[in-house]
């Protein structure tokens, strides 16, 4: 099966921790790429420690290091530097999320990487990005939205700046598609022009976020408004936002249509909107959005969520849950599109996401479960790079690699 995966034969070198980096390893992982993940020894990727603990396992890490291979070797020491060398030298792909100047440190420069390797993708994922006075600094998701933009717009209009997505490293998992889609469009560059080089690719954490902040920039160099918080509500349009039904649950709906507009004011019991002056446009409606949400939010608390889901379905308006966990575990439609069962030799057979995006002819899979630290060692030593028990046991001996097979 694996042989059908678009990314077969692609091998992938992974340094760096948490999420950010690695998710790139995975989403190519998940196309058939082998992905040989370096850890350092002891602790490994703080991954394994971040974010709730069931049994023993991260549940990040039981999700975001799945078809991987690990590979511990002690990068500070030269020894372990070598044996890095080789393995670049068998890779198509290095994703680099270590500090910047870290591989540089150890001698591994543009040039010098473009000079032993010049077939080899380099995709590097930092805080800032490789140019630019920031460029040395390092940083995780809260600083990244901070500095995009997307903190300072949102949050309530007379609240704080707030992170979007709270405690969900939304930056991490967005920059990390990004990097996966610049080493895929490396690569294909690469068949297109055969014998082209391998090229660089740089990610910065904040890049993302800030491709979809960037219209508002331009809004203030055309006009100089400050986007300000909005809470819940849409760029445009009335009612938009989140609504508390009569049960306690919440849901969320976006109205922008003249036609739907008026679906909804017969519906809550205020057809004479239809005819009314002030929301005969969308630009004219999103300024009377208090005065409409008030109304909305009266006709929804009144009722229960099914019933108003129903109702603004049979009408074909634009509705929709807001989930907890809880409701997602028992969700039919999710069931169905949204995760998979996956046997993991610690948790037993649990729930995972599946795998995107969805090809229809070659789809990603999930082929086994995130690796115990080490697990690949001798593997990829002896096996890879056809090193000898002799040596592999020295290295083992000297502490520059750790084995889970000893």
């Amino acid at each position: 099966m694996e042989k059908m995966l678009p990314l077969a034969g692609i091998r992938v070198i992974e340094l760096g921790e948490l999420i950010a980096g690695p998710f790139i390893g995975t989403l190519l992982a998940e196309f058939g790429a082998e992905v040989i993940k370096v850890e350092r020894p002891g602790q490994g990727d703080i991954m394994r420690q971040f974010g709730p603990i069931a049994n023993g396992e991260s549940v990040f890490w039981v999700g975001n290091a799945r078809n991987k291979k690990s590979v511990v070797l002690d990068l500070k020491q030269e020894a372990g530097q070598a044996v890095l060398r080789d393995l670049l030298a068998k890779g198509d792909v290095l994703v680099n999320s270590l500090r910047p100047g870290t591989l540089e440190g150890w001698g591994m420069t543009d040039s010098h990487l473009r000079s032993l390797y010049p077939q080899l993708v380099v995709v590097y994922m930092s805080a800032y990005g490789r140019g630019g006075p920031y460029s040395g600094a390092g940083g995780y998701d809260p600083i990244a939205q901070g500095y995009s933009g997307l903190s300072h717009a949102t949050g309530e209009a007379d609240g704080a700046p707030m992170r979007a997505g709270g405690a969900i490293p939304v930056c991490d998992f967005m920059a990390g598609m990004l990097g996966a889609l610049g080493a895929v469009l490396s690569l294909y560059a690469q068949k297109v022009h055969r014998g082209e080089q391998g090229q660089v690719v740089d990610i910065g954490l904040y890049d993302a976020a800030f491709r979809m902040i960037g219209p508002l920039l331009t809004n203030y160099d055309l006009t100089g408004e400050v986007w300000k918080r909005n809470g819940n509500r849409s760029l445009s349009g009335a009612p938009t936002g989140h609504f508390e039904t009569s049960d306690g649950l919440w849901v969320c709906t976006s109205v922008h249509s003249d036609q739907h507009f008026r679906k909804l004011a017969v519906l809550i019991g205020r057809p004479d909107w239809t005819s009314d002056e002030r929301f005969a446009s969308l630009k004219l409606r999103t300024q009377w959005r208090d005065e409409i949400e008030r109304y909305v939010a009266a006709w929804i608390g009144e009722r229960s969520r099914e019933d108003v889901i129903a109702a603004f379905n049979h009408l074909g308006l634009t509705i929709g849950p807001i989930n907890s966990v809880a409701d997602l575990s028992t969700d039919e439609h999710l069931e169905r599109r949204g995760s998979v069962l996956h046997a993991h030799p610690v948790l037993g057979t649990i729930r995972v996401p599946d795998v995107v995006p969805r090809l229809e002819g070659t789809p990603g899979t999930i082929r086994h479960a995130a690796p115990r630290l080490g697990a690949h060692t001798r593997e990829v030593l002896s096996g890879l790079l056809s090193y000898s028990e002799t040596r592999f046991k020295q290295l083992v001996a000297d502490r520059v690699v750790y084995s889970a097979d000893g």
